[in-house]
Protein backbone atom coordinates (compact mmCIF):
# COMPACT_ATOMS: atom_id res chain seq x y z
CA UNK A 1 0.00 0.00 0.00
CA UNK A 2 2.84 2.40 0.75
CA UNK A 3 4.42 1.84 -2.68
CA UNK A 4 1.11 2.56 -4.39
CA UNK A 5 0.60 5.84 -2.55
CA UNK A 6 4.10 7.14 -3.26
CA UNK A 7 4.00 6.27 -6.97
CA UNK A 8 3.70 9.91 -7.99
CA UNK A 9 7.02 10.71 -6.33
CA UNK A 10 9.20 8.15 -8.12
CA UNK A 11 12.01 9.47 -10.26
CA UNK A 12 10.12 8.89 -13.52
CA UNK A 13 9.49 12.26 -15.10
CA UNK A 14 7.91 11.64 -18.51
CA UNK A 15 6.07 14.98 -18.70
CA UNK A 16 9.20 16.89 -17.78
CA UNK A 17 11.16 15.00 -20.44
CA UNK A 18 8.46 15.59 -23.06
CA UNK A 19 8.46 19.31 -22.31
CA UNK A 20 12.25 19.45 -22.55
CA UNK A 21 12.12 17.71 -25.93
CA UNK A 22 9.39 20.03 -27.22
CA UNK A 23 11.32 23.10 -26.11
CA UNK A 24 14.45 21.76 -27.77
CA UNK A 25 12.51 21.36 -31.02
CA UNK A 26 11.18 24.92 -30.72
CA UNK A 27 14.74 26.21 -30.36
CA UNK A 28 15.92 24.07 -33.29
CA UNK A 29 13.12 25.35 -35.53
CA UNK A 30 13.91 28.93 -34.48
CA UNK A 31 17.49 28.42 -35.61
CA UNK A 32 16.42 26.75 -38.87
CA UNK A 33 13.98 29.54 -39.71
CA UNK A 34 16.51 32.24 -38.91
CA UNK A 35 14.41 33.71 -36.10
CA UNK A 36 17.09 33.04 -33.49
CA UNK A 37 20.56 34.54 -33.58
CA UNK A 38 23.65 32.73 -32.37
CA UNK A 39 23.60 34.59 -29.03
CA UNK A 40 19.88 34.02 -28.50
CA UNK A 41 20.33 30.33 -29.22
CA UNK A 42 23.29 30.11 -26.85
CA UNK A 43 21.25 31.79 -24.10
CA UNK A 44 18.27 29.47 -24.62
CA UNK A 45 20.45 26.36 -24.62
CA UNK A 46 22.00 27.55 -21.36
CA UNK A 47 18.47 27.80 -19.92
CA UNK A 48 17.68 24.29 -21.15
CA UNK A 49 20.84 23.02 -19.45
CA UNK A 50 19.71 24.69 -16.20
CA UNK A 51 16.37 22.86 -16.31
CA UNK A 52 18.20 19.60 -17.06
CA UNK A 53 20.47 20.15 -14.03
CA UNK A 54 17.42 20.73 -11.83
CA UNK A 55 15.94 17.45 -13.04
CA UNK A 56 19.20 15.55 -12.53
CA UNK A 57 19.57 16.92 -9.00
CA UNK A 58 15.96 16.05 -8.20
CA UNK A 59 16.45 12.47 -9.42
CA UNK A 60 19.75 12.01 -7.57
CA UNK A 61 18.12 10.37 -4.54
CA UNK A 62 15.73 8.29 -6.65
CA UNK A 63 12.64 10.29 -5.70
CA UNK A 64 11.29 13.48 -7.25
CA UNK A 65 9.22 15.20 -4.58
CA UNK A 66 6.22 17.38 -5.44
CA UNK A 67 8.25 20.46 -4.46
CA UNK A 68 11.11 19.46 -6.78
CA UNK A 69 8.64 18.72 -9.57
CA UNK A 70 7.01 22.14 -9.10
CA UNK A 71 10.41 23.85 -9.18
CA UNK A 72 11.30 22.08 -12.44
CA UNK A 73 7.95 22.93 -14.03
CA UNK A 74 8.33 26.58 -13.00
CA UNK A 75 11.78 26.68 -14.60
CA UNK A 76 10.33 25.09 -17.74
CA UNK A 77 7.55 27.68 -17.85
CA UNK A 78 10.07 30.51 -17.58
CA UNK A 79 12.12 28.89 -20.34
CA UNK A 80 9.02 28.56 -22.53
CA UNK A 81 8.33 32.29 -22.23
CA UNK A 82 11.98 33.06 -23.00
CA UNK A 83 11.83 30.92 -26.14
CA UNK A 84 8.69 32.70 -27.30
CA UNK A 85 10.09 36.20 -26.75
CA UNK A 86 13.45 35.46 -28.34
CA UNK A 87 11.77 33.96 -31.41
CA UNK A 88 9.40 36.92 -31.77
CA UNK A 89 11.62 39.92 -31.04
Amino acid sequence: MIAASSGASFAATPWINATQNAQGHRIFHGVQSGRLTYHETKSLLKGQAHVQRLETQAKADGVVTPLERARIRTAQSVQSVRIFWKKHN
